[in-house]
């Protein structure tokens, strides 16, 4: 029993056949809430922790220490983990096995010996947090006699989540009690007893965490029972012997019960033949034969929605390769479409799963996961909330112009509305120029309606209300900020938006443009060498608030102090734009042509006039020679992608530059993001 639950489990699993369930799909998959495994790494030597949170492919490895570390859980607010140290027994026996167990922040910091601090020796193991994340479970042995530990039989122990109020759940209990674990309403655990220390003649039970009403399970006799999220099923591992092709073997089972036993379905079953073990045993002659414990489907897990459940299962072995003894993965089986999904592939052993993390609050008038944060006003009953991933969502709004996240919602807690979501983002996932068309929606079962009601561009956050839970979504929904630009009516379909549609609202975006009085953006009008000087200095200061007040003389007599534009003339002045006709003449309202469009835009773009090269020595563009006077700024924006030509031999210096496209070459200019 000892190798059993103390020494790193050897694997098997030869010429295996899978059945009740097709293995499906390629990873990523969607992980609710938060996916803990626990394992050892068999290159290296070393135990691991790592997190699966979002898809199977976003991993996050466990920062503290995990020399000694094993069996990690997760607390149900994700923000600490328990877990045990193990020191094996000295070679001479002078020193028994001891364990001991931990908790830690989840970024691995403030570790604390809870057991060190409860004053208990021997053997403490197998932590378990309770619902609310208060207290943790875990098994307790001390030697007997010359008995090692493990093999005087363990015991249910409770203790506060710091180590206090440490106490035995059953003292009058006699029997060895293994694999425990809380129910969903935290007033009973669920555990298998052996009598006389048999592992073979173990049985299922429930108890209060008090140590009375123990309420035996009947038919589940598999080991790593686990309860639903909602208190009303178990899942286990199974064995059940069987014959394939004339070969008699073991069929190993996911199943599942009803909480009391009854109904017991096979979901996936996997068949190991007598053959193909005792060919193990062959090749490893000094395992002992509880360490056959993986042969998979074993120790399943429920998500936090309830509706897959995450096991481990050995694979098949090559007796001629390196990895046939130990490589255990984690699957994930779906019991809406009984698909099966292995989401590692590590050749590792990983031991053990914790799946739970933020979706798994029990009475909360809140609930975070990820970036999305749900407020009731009030909660009236305790229950279960969730926040997943959506995978297979309705369609969104025809046009859209892009797709963040999509999540279900749902909550069997009784909560008054209405209800607040908030959301946030990067500026990677939802670039600035794309805020202003961001929008949360929510699904109510024939469309999807907005539901937004406020927008923080400067904190990434957005939120919205509702009277129910259902699907949302953070969307992009191109809107119509000025009629005259607007986000439909073009292309053969009518779908597309005007030509200069995201460049515009990219510069609205970053406040370089607000439009006119009237709320039009007037695209084809012509620009001035005042506007020209309020689009550069918007653009290089970072918004109009930025843009400094100029000097209190001015520098031309045409932009007086109180022109409307004689902050931004001034800046560009300052900054090595622009520079007047004479020392006294700048020309405001002038229009500005391609030509002298490309030497202001150079100059900001470069820091100044003497950072901008000269030109090389061959022309781009026939009507651009190299002795044009604005050559080599027109150059350096067409080396710099900021302009094109009309084709590839023709670039139309003379032609006068209109709102539209200057709002095209300072997003180019300024990478403003579209």
């Amino acid at each position: 029993m000892a190798a059993r639950w103390m020494v790193l489990l050897t694997l098997l699993a030869a010429c295996c056949i899978w059945g009740s369930a097709a293995i499906a799909g390629e990873p990523p998959v969607p992980i609710e809430g938060m996916l803990l495994v626990t394992g050892f790494d068999l290159e290296g030597g070393t135990n691991y922790g790592h997190f699966m949170h979002g898809t199977s492919d976003t991993i996050t490895p466990w920062p503290g220490d995990t020399i000694a570390m094993q069996h990690m859980v997760v607390s149900p607010l994700a923000n600490k983990v328990a877990y045990q140290e193990t020191v094996a027994a000295s070679p001479d026996g002078s020193s028994p096995a001891s364990a001991t167990v931990w908790t830690a922040a989840i970024d691995g910091t403030g570790a604390v010996n809870l057991t060190e601090v409860a004053g208990m020796t021997g053997v403490n193991c197998f932590p378990d947090w309770s619902p609310d994340g208060s207290k943790i479970l875990f098994q307790h042995s001390d030697p007997v006699g010359s008995q090692p530990p493990c093999e005087a039989g363990f015991r249910l122990w409770i203790m506060d989540a710091d180590g206090g109020n440490a106490h035995e759940v059953a003292p009058h209990v006699s029997s060895s009690m293994f694999e425990a674990s809380w129910a969903p309403n935290a007033a009973r655990l669920l555990c298998r007893r052996y009598e006389g220390g048999d592992i073979n003649n173990g049985e299922a039970i429930t108890i209060g965490t008090d140590g009375s009403s123990i309420v035996s399970v009947p038919n589940n006799v598999g080991v790593g029972e686990d309860w639903s999220p909602d208190g009303s099923l178990l899942a286990s591992s199974w064995g059940e012997p069987g014959v394939v092709d004339g070969e008699p073997g073991v069929w190993r089972q996911l199943r599942v019960t009803n909480a009391d036993g009854s109904n017991p379905r096979a979901l996936v079953s996997h068949f190991i033949s007598d053959a193909d073990m005792a060919l193990y045993d062959a090749l490893h002659p000094d395992d002992p034969a509880g360490d056959r414990v993986f042969i998979g489907p074993v120790f399943p897990k429920w998500s936090p929605k309830g509706d897959r459940i995450a096991f481990l299962a050995a694979m098949p072995f090559d007796p001629e390769g390196p990895w046939h003894q130990q490589q255990v993965e984690v699957f994930i089986y779906s019991l809406a479409s009984g698909d099966l999904t292995k989401i590692t592939d590590d050749q590792n052993f990983d031991a053990w799963l914790s799946w739970g993390g933020e979706n798994t609050f029990a009475d909360s008038s809140q609930v975070t996961v990820d970036s999305t944060t749900v407020s009731f006003a009030e909660v009236t009953a305790p229950g279960l909330t969730t926040i997943v991933c959506d995978a297979d969502p309705p369609e969104v709004p025809t046009g859209s112009r892009f797709d963040y996240a999509f999540y279900e919602l749902k909550t069997t807690a009784g909560v008054t509305g209405p209800i607040a979501i908030c959301m946030t983002y990067t500026d990677e996932e939802v670039p600035p120029a794309a805020e202003a068309d961001l929008a949360i929606l929510h699904w109510d079962g024939v469309e999807w309606v907005d539901i937004t009601t406020s927008r923080d561009p400067a904190n990434n956050v957005i939120c919205a209300e509702t009277e129910s839970l259902s699907r949302i979504a953070l969307h992009g929904i191109r809107v119509t900020r000025f009629p005259d630009v607007p986000a439909w009516g073009y292309g053969t379909d009518g779908l597309d938006p005007y030509w200069a549609y995201y460049q515009v609202m990219a510069c609205v975006q970053a406040r370089i443009v607000s439009g006119y009085g009237d709320g039009t953006y007037q695209p084809t009008n012509s620009v001035s060498r005042d506007q020209m000087a309020v689009f550069i200095s918007r653009a290089m200061a970072g918004g109009d608030e930025n843009v400094p007040p100029g000097p209190e003389t001015a520098t031309f007599d045409d932009v007086p102090t109180d022109y409307w534009a004689y902050d931004y003339v001034e800046y560009c002045v300052a900054n090595d734009i622009v520079q007047g006709y004479t020392p006294d003449t700048y020309g405001p309202a002038d229009l500005v042509n391609r030509d002298a469009m490309a030497v202001f835009i150079a100059r900001a773009h470069a820091d100044g006039d003497a950072n901008v090269p000269d030109g090389p020595t061959e022309a781009t563009f026939d009507d651009v020679p190299t002795d044009y006077w604005s050559y080599k700024y027109i150059e350096y924006c067409v080396a710099n992608n900021i302009v094109q030509g009309y084709d590839p031999v023709t670039y139309g210096p003379s032609a006068v530059v209109s709102r539209d496209q200057m709002a095209v070459f300072i997003c180019r200019a300024f990478d403003l993001p579209i």
